[in-house]
């Protein structure tokens, strides 16, 4: 069984401050009650038996939902100064001359930046936490493999013991004592506000706004992936369910749905803010920031139309510079006062997470450099 303490403590290294744990079932009651399954929107998540527990009471979890808040932020960025200062290393293995290292130099600053940088970040650090975790000499554990289900819908699975068989059709990759099953032949989306909401812990408005809603840290925060724990039992009453979604546990109760923590009046701006981004994104073959729309994108789920927009990159160093079509989208997560004063992200973190805009990495690496120049001076 895996502690619940434990696991936060290990995310929380690397910024990963938001760890909540759920139950898959209830997260597939709430679909299959939405008629998403039935629509095939949306697919059932496996559900094995409960392993995490909160103390030393009966386990009733067997995933969590991980997350960030602006806590990410400095860890990413030395992350990221470290990648750039391992990149130059190895440019300078293979050049020579100083005219041609600050070429060099200045082409391993491009490359990093411009390589999507932070998925890779929570990819690496969260897999890394993962591994750490469960594939630990503590045998206590029992935790016989692990699945990863990614914001971006990708999905992987790691078994803990390496003479474990899998059973779909995937890549392998061996490490020391787990194996690690990648599913690139197809994607599995999860609705990660859903699977927020089931956990009690957020409001969720899928009527009017779509927005995601923390009592305490309002809308700044961020998903990145949910995680579901396996053992040796998981399976024992069920075995269809091991590489299904089929089963049922009626043992499992959704928790009690979190009040909506916003004022009516909030509410209504709020409408009106997301009405007007729809409308903005709508105006097809107007965009010359290569955004999109979503006149384009109308018969995709509304799942599907965030993973589209969280892909685009674009101007956005400064707000002026921010695409028109894509303020209102920043406008409607800070309409929200809950959370706002303590915990909304600072320029750099919240422009970067709507336009991918390299130029505002460069400066953070900059900004770091000289913060290291003033400390060692």
């Amino acid at each position: 069984m895996l502690l619940l303490r434990s696991i936060k403590q290990k995310l929380q290294t690397s910024g990963f401050d938001l760890c909540h744990p759920i139950h898959t079932a209830w997260y597939n009651q709430m679909i299959q009650n939405e008629g998403l399954v039935e629509k095939g929107a949306l697919q059932l998540l496996p559900e094995p038996s409960p392993s995490i527990v909160q103390s030393d009471e009966e386990p009733s979890y067997n995933a969590v939902l991980i997350g960030n808040t602006k806590v990410v932020w400095p860890s990413f960025i030395d992350w990221l100064a470290v990648k750039v200062k391992e990149k130059k290393r190895q440019q300078d293995i293979v050049c020579v001359g100083s005219a041609a290292t600050h070429h060099h130099h200045e082409t391993a600053v491009e490359d990093v930046i411009h390589s999507n940088p932070f998925d890779t970040y929570c990819e690496e650090s969260l897999s890394r936490s993962l591994q750490e975790l469960c594939c630990g000499e503590d045998e206590s554990k029992k935790i016989t493999s692990y699945e990863l289900f990614w914001s971006n819908g990708k999905r992987q699975k790691f078994f803990t013991n390496s003479t474990e068989q899998h059973e779909h059709d995937t890549d392998v990759s061996i490490n020391n004592q787990y194996h690690c099953f990648d599913n690139k032949q197809s994607s599995f989306l999860v609705s990660m506000q859903r699977i927020a909401s089931a956990s009690g812990q957020y409001w969720h408005d899928e009527e009017n706004t779509k927005l995601c809603v923390h009592p305490v840290f309002g809308t700044w925060m961020a998903f990145r992936a949910l995680v579901i724990f396996e053992t040796e039992h998981s399976y024992l009453n069920d075995t269809s369910n091991r590489s299904s979604s089929g089963g049922r546990s009626n043992t499992v109760s959704l928790p009690s749905p979190c009040p909506c923590p916003l004022s009516e009046e909030e509410m209504k701006e709020a409408k009106k803010i997301f009405d007007y981004a729809l409308e903005m994104n709508t105006l097809s073959g107007q965009s010359s920031n290569n955004i999109g729309s979503y006149g384009t994108q109308t018969n995709k789920t509304w799942d599907e139309l965030c993973t589209f927009l969280h892909n685009q990159v674009c101007k956005g160093s400064d707000w002026d510079e921010v695409p028109e079509s894509m303020k209102p989208w920043i406008e409607l997560r800070n309409a929200i006062s809950v959370g706002r004063s303590d915990w909304k992200y600072d320029e750099a973190q919240l422009l970067y997470h709507y336009t991918k805009d390299p130029n505002i990495l460069r400066r953070e690496l900059e900004r770091i450099q000289c913060r290291n120049i003033e400390q060692n001076e």
